[in-house]
């Protein structure tokens, strides 16, 4: 073969173009895969945290209810309340995350929330409430009842 005809041949220019668009398509759809798959697991981690959040709002709130509601059943029978406590768990990390739990008694709401996500739930009690806010490093925490002051507090064991 003549060193002309090498220049002229056309055959490895089209096997190398080939080659390069096949390879950045395949590089741009694997992008656009994973990227798709890493959106749709951090929508699922925000819901199972909201679902999370919620179902713990709303059972701390109905402990609240029923913290109250025995301290009022024993005083409206003519009773006295000197100690009453109540002991709960809530889990340190839910998705991975950490959360705060916000107890005010300004709203009367249990606000539980992160970076991702937030809930509110109502409460409504009749006894005086002192208002605290809990980060999830503990898991044990316990309501106590003051008697002295007729209030609930609420603080980690």
């Amino acid at each position: 073969m003549k060193q002309g005809n090498i220049l002229k041949d056309e055959n490895a220019v089209s096997i190398s173009l080939g080659f390069i668009l096949m390879f950045s398509i395949t590089v741009i759809v694997f992008s656009i895969v994973v990227l798709s798959f890493y959106s749709l697991t951090q929508d699922m981690k925000k819901d199972a945290m909201l679902e999370s959040y919620s179902m713990l709002g709303s059972r701390l709130s109905i402990k609240m209810t029923i913290f109250d509601t025995i301290l009022n059943t024993a005083n409206s029978y003519g009773g006295t309340v000197n100690s009453l406590e109540y002991e709960f768990t809530a889990p340190a990390v839910i998705a991975a995350e950490v959360y705060t739990i916000n107890i005010t008694n300004a709203t009367n709401e249990v606000i539980v929330e992160s970076d991702l996500a937030r809930t509110v739930s109502p409460f409504n009690i009749s006894s005086e409430f002192n208002g605290r806010k809990l980060y999830s490093g503990a898991e044990n925490y316990k309501f106590t009842y003051d008697a002295a002051g007729n209030t609930i507090n609420i603080g980690e064991i």
